[in-house]
Order: C-alpha cells, then sequence, then structure tokens
C-alpha cells in the first residue's frame, strides 16, 4: 500500500448519483478525487472538472501511470461490483464498495483473499451503522435484553422499473442484517430465517436468536416511503429513522396516565430528536445518505491502520452469508 498522505487520493469508480454522494463525503472526510472512473467517459470528464480538475477515463486500467491512488470507492451498479474490485485490487490500496459488495458469499470470500493476497482490503458500505441516531439507539437498547428487532424499509427504488422491484429488495437486505450483526455479533450465523414474498417487490423475514424476535418488513409498493428501525426492551422502545439519521425513546415505566400520554410523548419525543438532527446534519453537510460521511472517515483513518478498519472482514462475510440464506429460501418457497 502507498504511504498515506495528508489529503487521501482517492479514486471514484461510477459517476452517477452515487459517485458524486461519495466524491463529496472524501472532500469532507478530507480526502481529494485524484481520479474518476465511467465506462462513459463524458460523464467521468464533467464530475472530474465538477472536482477541480480530476483525472477522467473510461476505466481503472486505462487511467495514466501518474495517478496514484490511496483509496477506491466503488459506485457502480451491484451487479459490476465483483468486476470492478478485481481491477480495483492491483492499486494495492484499500477498496470500498457500494451495497451489496459481491453478488453472493462465495464472491465476497474470494475477494476479500485476493484483497488480503495484494496487503489491503476490501469493506461494503454498510452507512446505517454510522448513523448518530443509530449509534444512540444501540446504546439504548444495552439498558436491557432486546425482545425485538424490527426493520421496515418502503421504497420507491423500483418505482421507475418495476421489473426489478425484487433485485431492489435483494439490494437492501444489507441494512437490516448489518445493523442486526452490530447489535448482537455473530448472532447471523446461527440465525434460521422463514421468508415471505406476498409480490414482487414484498419481502417479509423472521427469526429468532436467544431472547429476540427479529423481522425484516421490505416493500417497493407501501407508503410513504419510510426507513425505520424500532426496538423493544424490558426498559422502553427505541426507534431510529434510517432516511434521516436520528433515534427517539420511550420509556419502559407503566402507568394509566403513562398510556394516555404516551401518543403526545412519543410525538414531542420524535419531532425534538427530528430538529436537533436537522441542525446537526446542516452543520455536517449531510443533506441524504446520513451515516455515510461517518463511514468514509473512519476508512481514511484506516488507511495507516488497518485494526482500525470501520469493521471487520468477519462482518462482511456474516452479511452476505446471511443474505444468501434468505435469498436462496425465497428462491425455494
Amino acid at each position: 500500500m502507498t504511504p498515506m498522505l495528508a489529503l487521501p487520493r482517492v479514486g471514484i469508480i461510477g459517476a452517477g448519483l452515487m459517485g458524486r454522494w461519495h466524491a463529496q463525503a472524501c472532500r469532507r472526510a478530507g480526502g481529494r478525487v485524484a481520479a474518476v472512473v465511467d465506462l462513459n467517459l463524458g460523464a467521468a470528464q464533467r464530475l472530474a472538472a465538477e472536482l477541480g480538475g480530476a483525472a477522467a477515463a473510461g476505466s481503472l486500467g486505462s487511467l495514466s501511470d501518474g495517478v496514484t491512488l490511496d483509496v477506491v470507492h466503488v459506485c457502480t451498479p451491484p451487479e459490476t461490483h465483483e468486476e470492478q474490485i478485481r481491477a480495483a485490487l492491483p492499486h494495492g490500496c484499500p477498496v470500498i464498495v457500494e451495497k451489496p459488495l459481491a453478488p453472493t458469499a462465495a464472491i465476497t470470500e474470494e475477494l476479500i483473499v485476493a484483497a488480503r493476497r495484494t496487503g489491503t482490503w476490501i469493506l461494503p458500505v454498510h452507512q446505517t451503522v454510522f448513523q448518530d441516531g443509530v449509534a444512540r439507539a444501540l446504546r439504548w437498547a444495552t439498558d436491557g435484553p432486546v425482545r425485538a428487532f424490527d426493520y421496515l424499509a418502503c421504497s420507491a427504488g423500483a418505482s421507475a422499473s418495476p421489473d426489478r422491484a425484487d433485485e431492489v429488495v435483494a439490494d437492501i437486505l444489507p441494512h437490516p442484517l448489518s445493523l442486526l450483526d452490530v447489535l448482537l455479533p455473530g448472532a447471523l450465523d446461527a440465525m434460521q430465517w422463514v421468508t415471505h414474498r406476498t409480490a414482487p417487490g414484498e419481502l417479509l423475514v423472521t427469526a429468532a436468536t436467544g431472547t429476540t424476535a427479529v423481522r425484516f418488513l421490505i416493500s417497493m409498493h407501501a407508503r410513504p416511503t419510510r426507513h425505520e428501525l424500532t426496538l423493544f426492551g424490558d426498559e422502553g422502545t427505541v426507534t431510529a429513522d434510517l432516511f434521516h439519521g436520528f433515534a427517539w425513546r420511550e420509556r419502559g415505566h407503566v402507568s394509566r396516565m403513562g398510556k394516555i400520554a404516551r401518543p403526545f410523548v412519543a410525538a414531542a419525543s420524535s419531532s425534538r430528536a427530528a430538529a436537533a438532527n436537522l441542525g446537526r446534519r446542516a452543520i455536517g453537510r449531510e443533506p441524504a445518505y446520513p451515516g455515510l460521511n461517518t463511514l468514509v472517515k473512519q476508512v481514511y483513518a484506516a488507511l495507516d491502520d488497518p485494526a482500525r478498519r470501520p469493521f471487520s472482514d468477519r462482518h462482511t462475510l456474516a452479511v452476505a452469508r446471511a443474505r444468501d440464506q434468505i435469498l436462496h429460501q425465497l428462491a425455494h418457497d
């Protein structure tokens, strides 16, 4: 790996929407976009120009020999990730990849091993784990046992391509799986998943681990759009709004007056949390994809010391294997 620079030299593969968000996160984390790569060379050139003169190319292989990279961001469609990671690894620098990292757990493991051989590492972008609200929710959840882990995603991600609804559902799955693995490390490996596909683009997944019941509901049609995690415990309930990156909790104290006041107290708590979060995101210049800036900043901090990576290969593989199991069971239901 090349020595760490004051400003990490970053390559962005994919000049579309996510490439732009990653480029912004790069700059906010103290990096410098040195190259933009896209099969559409015109798109790469436009984004490179907007970023102040980064090199532009149609592939990593066609970059000038004078362009040195310290980290590569892969922001292309999921079906291209494996190819782009394999192209990036010879550069000898870490690669962070939009989720899912690879189409299967077996390929994910192959790529992790290939990265180790080059003396570097790869990391999927599980950014919800790094939201301020999720950190707060997970901290509150340690007050007592978590009785239920309830994840809900109502997405418009397939609105323009209804025939891809199931693919979008599969692309969302790493979100709840990564959150569950952070809350209960190691639990994913022992899960027995039960899946229900009620219609194209509609998925219900249930499981249990120890004293915790688990449910994921992912819908391409239910409205309004929502992205939430709710943790139910003996000491109360915690809800994280994953679209906006904030969380609030309801205490577990039981009383008749508390039952009457609950809708008003919950509304006030969520409103306060939303307002405070809006201010934090404005100051941090994070209008969308909360958690991405923090993840990228931690990746760059780990360039000198891989032990400081945001999460381990174990986490990456656990999420990939659980996703495989759910999709395999879904295909055979």
